[in-house]
């Protein structure tokens, strides 16, 4: 019983020690947010590389009030519940983990196992530095050439014999073409590694050694051995090994294994493994923990947002319409834009006929490839058409030149042997529709519909901010 007591007062203090370091700063639909959460949140953002702008803190705390209002109503809707959401979410918070599960008794174990297979492939010989100049032989060549190619390797290895330079004549004269491009150098040759019959000159060969021209399979080589070396002990290529292997992932193979070793002596689940780990690194890591949380709180907002503004924007061509009528002159431009296509073609009749068949426009629904291979292009590709364009003057010379009649810009046909080129469209002076300047309509569009579901998400869930603990922000 006192022992229980004792363990019983020691959490009470460490649970008072860390209410008194990182008090609450926030309330919001019934969740607390630390001071510390805050300023995980407001230091990182307001420390991107390239930012706009930055932020104060009382300018944050509104933002961050919203994020956390926004992320209540995806819970309120139970977007994560989703099995897609969790999959996701999981997968991203197991990546943070995996570093803190690593064994290195398990990678160490893998380097040795590996190393030791290699020591038993060489069976007690060298690794062999070496080049070669190799003169082709096929199966099936007859006699006569035969004769002939062996002629030239002779003359080759005659020629090296008087002081040729062996690089120089590999790169000219070999026909493996992977090595002459280095001179003849070949990749360290170990047991097993190429055929018989070049390894055994190989290994008959001392260090400076030039063989004699012998035939293989392949041809006749000339072998010039530069050195033969020992195979480094273990601990001297123990971090080129496991330079090796973390390319391979075994950092993750190994956190895994842990886990399922885990699992095997507590009867854990594989879940309740990584939230102890959690759990355990909130402590030593205590970015890890809003690190973990923004991600959780960033996917729900991202799933909410779409549906409510930024597909409800997207997709809503009444509305567009509607704001792009109360705010034309918002959206007016300071000069012209051509609007139309550029069309190149093999004819200047299949130019004609692409011309006139999008003088009006593509059919609502239909893309351009699909409409041109059911137009002009039925049998072959005789029309490459690009576009449709909205463009300035000098956005595009192709279009300088025919669409705004600035003959001294160049017109550039869209591909070679495509030499008839010609525009069709027309200049405007003013957007027509919304579609006209749609990604600005579209962005108003989603500002209006943020700040009425903002205006809502205020009245329908409760939020306080401590504002003694506001003040001591950055400054404790």
């Amino acid at each position: 019983m006192k022992k229980y007591l004792v363990a019983l007062a020691l959490a009470f203090a460490a649970m008072t020690a860390t209410a008194q370091t990182n008090p609450v700063l926030m309330t919001v639909n019934g969740k607390d947010v630390t001071r510390a959460e805050f300023e995980y949140a407001y230091n990182k953002n307001n420390n991107v590389e390239g930012a706009v702008e930055q932020k104060s803190i009382a300018e944050y705390v509104d933002m961050f009030i919203n994020y956390k209002l926004k992320v209540a109503e995806a819970e309120a809707l139970h977007l994560d519940t989703l099995q897609s959401f969790q999959d996701e979410f999981r997968t991203y918070r197991d990546m943070q983990l995996t570093p803190h599960l690593v064994d290195q008794q398990f990678i160490d174990s893998v380097a040795h196992a590996l190393y030791d297979r290699q020591v038993e492939a060489l069976a007690g010989k060298e690794l062999l530095d070496c080049s070669h100049i190799l003169l082709f032989v096929r199966q099936t060549d007859s006699e006569a050439v035969r004769n002939q190619v062996a002629q030239r390797a002779d003359s080759i290895y005659n020629a090296l014999l008087g002081g040729a330079d062996f690089a120089t004549l590999a790169s000219q004269l070999s026909e493996d073409t992977g090595s002459a491009r280095n001179g003849g150098k070949l990749p360290t040759i170990y047991p097993g590694m190429t055929i018989p019959e070049f390894e055994n000159e190989a290994y008959a060969l001392p260090a400076g050694a030039l063989s004699k021209p012998f035939l293989s399979p392949i041809g006749y080589h000339i072998i010039k051995m530069h050195e033969r070396k020992q195979f480094e002990s273990f601990e001297t290529l123990y971090p080129t090994i496991v330079a090796a292997l973390k390319r391979q992932n075994i950092e993750e193979a190994s956190a895994q294994a842990k886990i399922t070793k885990l699992m095997a002596q507590t009867g854990k689940s594989r879940e309740d493994i990584l939230l102890g780990v959690l759990d355990e690194q909130k402590v030593l890591t205590p970015d890890l923990e809003y690190l973990v949380q923004e991600y959780h709180d960033g996917l729900l907002l991202y799933e909410v947002a779409k549906s409510r503004v930024w597909d409800a924007a997207a997709e809503d061509s009444h509305a567009l319409a509607q704001m792009f009528k109360k705010n034309k002159k918002k959206y007016a431009w300071d000069e012209p834009r051509f609007a139309g296509f550029i069309i190149s073609a093999k004819t200047p009749e299949a130019a004609r006929k692409a011309q006139t068949l999008l003088k009006k426009g593509l059919p609502e629904g239909v893309d351009l490839r699909t409409f041109l291979k059911e137009t002009v292009n039925k049998d072959s590709v005789v029309v490459m058409v690009s576009g449709p364009f909205l463009a300035k003057k000098g956005e595009n010379s192709t279009i300088d030149n025919l669409g705004f009649g600035i003959k001294t810009r160049e017109v550039k046909p869209l591909r070679k042997g495509y030499i008839y080129t010609t525009v069709t469209g027309k200049v405007q002076k003013q957007p027509k529709t919304y579609l006209d300047v749609k990604n600005e309509v579209v962005a108003d569009l989603q500002k209006s519909l943020e700040d009425a579901w903002v205006a809502e998400l205020r009245c329908k869930f409760k939020f306080s901010v401590n504002q003694d603990v506001l003040k001591t922000v950055n400054n404790h």
